[in-house]
């Protein structure tokens, strides 16, 4: 297991700077996830066996379920940003993100449902010591390490192995400040310019007042998905698997067995001035479509 980065209690500022991250690759989680269940078939007019129909249905349901709370896992990170006395927000970059972006081991793309996007969603959701591979096609391009190894006045962003050693090292953090400056002190955000249960029906919807509060929405983040125990039926990881193992099942018996449509990997609007691993979309309905559902208004 990979032991959190200890160090000197954070300024405010990097503590603020590493929940941004973590925001961000929440919502790139939660994009690629509902890009691929967008993908699957829908029954037997669409070419699916009738066991196959039932199950497909069943894993865009699941998947679309995890993307879910990975919304309330966002709004959660949202929340703990506002009780620093920060400001929530995303500023990721367009889909696939550029080394740098995220550690180079956390590939984030568009792709639709597979047997090597499953087995990708899989490895992002892997517990510590899991020795999972990644899916074939989501090779790194270059390694490199992003972490400082001497202070910054600017802030920095940080290494990690898995999401769950991210959110462990962001605890120990969240713990040094706190215990450098206080509590009172450390969370001075106005506790209603959060989301709770009064506005929203989603797990990562709580108040966050104090560290006790913080780390278990920390805790429940891990448990539930990202870094959990292999034994925990109720992880994004658990499920993942679940369905893999339906699917090596479905097409031992068809072979020809195809969940998903075929469909772009990466697809963006504006010509890209890297086209490598992208699809330009030049057809005027197809670029209308994703115009309309577009998260950002820069997005590609």
């Amino acid at each position: 297991m990979t032991t959190p980065i200890e160090a000197a209690a954070p300024s405010r500022e990097q503590l603020l700077h590493s929940l941004y991250e973590a925001a961000e690759l929440e919502h790139n989680l939660m994009c690629t996830y509902l890009y691929a269940a967008f993908s699957l078939r829908q029954g037997e007019a669409e070419g699916l066996r009738p066991a196959e129909a039932e199950a497909v249905e069943r894993w865009r349901r699941e998947i679309i379920a995890v993307a879910v709370e990975e919304m309330g896992h966002l709004v959660a990170v949202w929340n703990i940003t506002a009780a620093l006395g920060g400001a929530p927000r995303v500023g990721r970059g367009n889909f696939p993100l550029d080394p740098g972006y995220l550690p180079a081991r956390v590939i984030v793309k568009l792709a639709p449902f597979s047997d090597a996007t499953l087995q990708h969603f899989i490895f992002l959701e892997r517990p510590e010591g899991s020795s999972e591979p990644d899916g074939e096609g989501f090779d790194v391009e270059r390694l490199f390490s992003r972490n400082a190894t001497a202070p910054r006045v600017t802030p920095m962003a940080r290494d990690y192995d898995t999401v769950g050693h991210f959110y462990a090292t962001l605890s120990a953090d969240l713990r040094a400040f706190v215990a450098a400056h206080g509590e009172a002190e450390a969370f001075c955000g106005d506790r209603w310019l959060q989301l709770g249960p009064e506005e929203l029906r989603l797990c990562g919807a709580r108040h966050v007042l104090c560290s006790k509060t913080a780390l278990a929405a920390f805790d429940a983040i891990v448990q539930q998905g990202e870094g959990a125990p292999s034994d925990s039926d109720s992880s994004h990881y658990h499920r993942f698997a679940a369905i893999r193992t339906e699917l090596a099942g479905l097409r031992a018996d068809h072979a020809g067995f195809e969940p998903a449509w075929p469909a772009a990997t990466n697809p963006v609007l504006r010509r890209p001035p890297r086209p490598e691993g992208r699809v330009w979309l030049e057809n005027p309905a197809a670029a209308a479509t994703v115009d309309v559902v577009t998260s950002r208004p820069t997005s590609a």
